[in-house]
């Protein structure tokens, strides 16, 4: 490895030729492929797993990183919306409950057993329970779509690691005489 000027060059010490200044070879600024570092299927898939899109981009998948992206960008925002409606459904129930009780106990109702089963038979806040209930169980199912797509984004790219440096294995070319041609390559040796 030799350092002139500000190109690093691999391979054999400079040349006169390299160190006179004149034009290098082009292929001598490419390090060897020994040199080059590969990413391992299992560092895709932790990528992957941790960011989605990352394993991808790293292994030159840069259209799938981006899909995995967003549809898990998309989740996580789903999850949080879904949160905050949770949320504002819980303190509505409690809101409500609270009115409830206090004007049953304006009424001289004091006994718990008696205010629960008010409340339960009370046509708002059942309404309310059940609409909480709604929030939580869409907040779990965006929660488990969120969970499904970060580990597909993570075999994916465990996959998209094995296959990168993988040839292209077909290609169809026709003719405007009509004959189509089905190429198959297969690397040997």
């Amino acid at each position: 490895m030799v350092l002139i000027g500000s190109a690093l060059i691999w391979g054999q010490p400079a040349s006169a030729q390299e160190v006179t200044g004149e034009a290098a070879a082009p292929d001598s600024l490419v390090p060897p492929d020994s040199l080059t570092r590969r990413l391992s299927p299992a560092g895709a898939f932790l990528r992957g797993a941790l960011i989605p899109g990352w394993g991808h981009a790293a292994s030159g998948s840069l259209t799938r990183g981006a899909f995995y992206f967003g549809i898990e960008a998309a989740a996580g925002w789903m999850v949080f919306k879904t949160w905050r409606k949770l949320r504002v459904a819980r303190n509505q129930v409690a809101l409500w409950e609270d009115r409830v009780t206090a004007s049953l106990m304006s009424q001289g109702i004091t006994e718990q057993e008696e205010i629960d089963s008010r409340l339960e038979q009370h046509d708002e806040i059942a309404r309310l329970r059940e609409l909480a209930d709604s929030r939580r169980e869409q907040r779990e199912d965006w929660a488990a779509v969120a969970i499904f797509f970060l580990l597909m984004s993570g075999v994916d790219a465990f996959v998209s690691a094995h296959l990168q440096d993988f040839p292209e294995p077909l290609t169809v070319e026709g003719d405007p005489g009509g004959t189509i041609s089905l190429t198959i390559r297969v690397p040997v040796g």
